[in-house]
């Protein structure tokens, strides 16, 4: 063979840069792509996960990054599937999650070219910019245009992606380009990605003195890379030297639960006093009106982007910017310190963390009985889970969950794109089958997932997810924001605050169950624990999805 289509060029490349999966929701725009599928060496390019909806498929490749640091691909239908992905996109962005979008592109042209229009949804479906839907949220954009160029542009695009920081980026795929033929691409890509910065020596000695002649440092931290090398950096730092880490807005835990060091997310009793305050790689560090550094700190941002130029506003203080590889950074000034502990400090540091970690007890405790509350949930989640993953959202937030390593719990993205979990979950255990994934949700972020979708795939790939809806009936995170601004207002002193109610709840169990799952429905906290040994040992005998429709209380907000 000296020549295939630019279609089977693209799927080539796609696996000579290390894609695994393309998870595809395809449409008329994508003939190349399935003629090549049908014909192509099954070895020479990635496999396929059909999703029945572009939701599913974007946030099914964000979960596989998140469970191996491995960028996949995902591919979608013209302008209408695009707009589809473009929540999951958004979502990957705000996390700096790298993922190959594609998506096909109207045909150009109204002649016999093969590959021309030949429909009417081919002339509805024409825009002056595709791109534009999803230009905010990729670091590199570009249009095929001729077939010898396609597999050098794959290799181009995962480059960018995998090179900090991190990033989807998007090709789109008119279907005449896509249909020319090419020379068959060599199995070496084209480009690679560059290598993660080191930080300049000179700013790292001066962090470690500050740092050094602090009398109440802090650590602010949200997330680690998805080997978790930056967390057991953190870890050893800390015990070393006797500093505080505040894991705040997370969304890959960095700490493991019961660490010494770990002192939560209270910010409200550390940022106030604290003189030397490291933020590592967090977009957001803190709330400004409700917890900021003093006005004479030192406030040092570290990370491959420490300003975060992606964000429109962002006016936290920064006194030093270390821009690096955050686990290099960290892991230079680690040697940069002295390494000599204050035992003082280290018992008030330790003091509060048990305080922390004791006050998320009290809330499970308080759930325990009648309907439950998310502290309840997250503490009898805790003990099935082992070495497994949590995936989630609304779920409670992280501290409420004892953990044993980093990355064991993956919550949604800042940007809030409702309907992220249940199919990133999917993601997750595609990318370890034999490791416990549980998918804990709202109700409504359930009904945002396309439920039917996931559990399709679900059933379909074998994946044996345990879904914890939490059902309260409302959208709370409203109810909660709206409370938050106006404490004395006529919302407040509602019965019924306005659109926050979905009643009559939907059947979240019946849903799962039309998919093949398991299902129960708890309505008293007393019986989780037994519900979810049975459903741990449903996955483990039947390899079979599961779901828990789980009656919660009133949600007073996440914290």
């Amino acid at each position: 063979m000296t020549e295939i289509s630019a279609g089977e060029a693209i799927l080539r490349s796609l696996k000579n840069n290390g894609i695994d999966y393309v998870f595809m929701n395809s449409g008329s725009d994508f003939a190349p792509i399935i003629e090549a599928l049908a014909s192509a060496d099954a070895s020479t390019i990635p496999e396929i996960v059909t999703a029945p909806h572009e939701n599913v498929a974007v946030a099914m490749a964000h979960g596989y990054y998140l469970a191996t640091g491995r960028m996949q691909a995902a591919a979608v239908h013209v302008n209408v599937g695009l707009a589809n992905a473009v929540m999951g996109l958004l979502n990957a962005a705000s996390d700096d999650v790298p993922i190959f979008m594609l998506s096909g592109r109207n045909p150009l042209t109204e002649g016999t070219r093969l590959g021309s229009r030949s429909t009417p949804i081919q002339y509805g479906q024409e825009m002056f910019d595709q791109t534009a839907l999803v230009r905010e949220a990729v670091k590199w954009d570009y249009e095929l245009r001729y077939g010898e160029n396609a597999a050098d542009l794959v290799s181009r695009a995962c480059a960018i992606a995998r090179s900090e920081p991190t990033a989807p980026v998007y090709l789109s795929l008119p279907r005449e380009p896509l249909a020319e033929m090419t020379k068959v691409p060599p199995v070496q890509p084209s480009q690679v990605h560059s290598a993660s910065g080191s930080p300049d020596p000179d700013l790292i000695a001066e962090t470690a003195a500050l740092l050094s002649a602090a009398k109440n440092p802090l650590i602010i931290c949200s997330r680690g890379d998805p080997l978790g090398a930056l967390g057991q950096e953190l870890a050893a730092m800390a015990e070393e030297n006797a500093f505080p880490i505040a894991e705040v807005f997370v969304t890959r835990n960095v700490m493991k639960s019961g660490h010494p060091n770990a002192v939560g997310s209270a910010l409200g009793q550390h940022l106030p006093t604290a003189d030397v305050v490291l933020v590592v790689d967090t977009g957001v560090a803190w709330i400004e009106k409700k917890a900021a550094p003093s006005p004479d700190a030192t406030v040092i941002h570290l990370g491959p982007d420490p300003l975060f130029q992606r964000m429109p506003v962002r006016g936290y203080r920064t006194t030093h910017a270390v821009q690096c590889s955050a686990t290099k950074g960290v892991r230079a000034l680690r040697q940069a310190l002295s390494g000599k502990s204050d035992p003082a400090r280290q018992a008030k540091i330790t003091a509060q963390a048990a305080s922390f970690a004791d006050r998320n007890a009290a809330k499970a405790f308080d759930g325990s009985t009648g309907e439950a509350n998310k502290a309840w949930v997250a503490r009898c989640v805790s003990a099935i889970l082992g070495d497994g993953t949590v995936v989630a959202e609304r779920g409670g937030p992280r501290p409420l969950y004892e953990l044993t390593r980093a990355n064991q719990w993956f919550g949604n993205a800042q940007s809030g794109g409702l309907g992220w979990a249940l199919p990133a979950a999917l993601g997750v255990q595609l990318a370890d089958r034999e490791r416990l994934t549980v998918c804990v949700t709202g109700d409504g972020s359930y009904m945002f997932a396309n439920p039917i979708a996931a559990h399709q795939v679900a059933a379909a790939q074998g994946l044996a997810v345990l879904t914890i809806v939490l059902n309260n009936g409302a959208w709370d995170a409203v109810r909660n924001s709206t409370v938050e601004m106006y404490p004395n207002g006529a919302a407040a002193r509602a019965n019924v605050v306005p659109t926050v109610p979905f009643l009559p709840t939907p059947d979240f169990a019946g849903v799962a169950e039309a998919c093949g799952a398991y299902v129960e429905r708890v309505l008293e906290a007393a019986d989780l624990p037994a519900a979810l040994d049975r459903a741990v040992e449903i996955i483990r005998r039947e390899r079979r999805q599961v779901l828990l429709d789980v009656k919660l209380g009133p949600d007073d907000g996440e914290k």
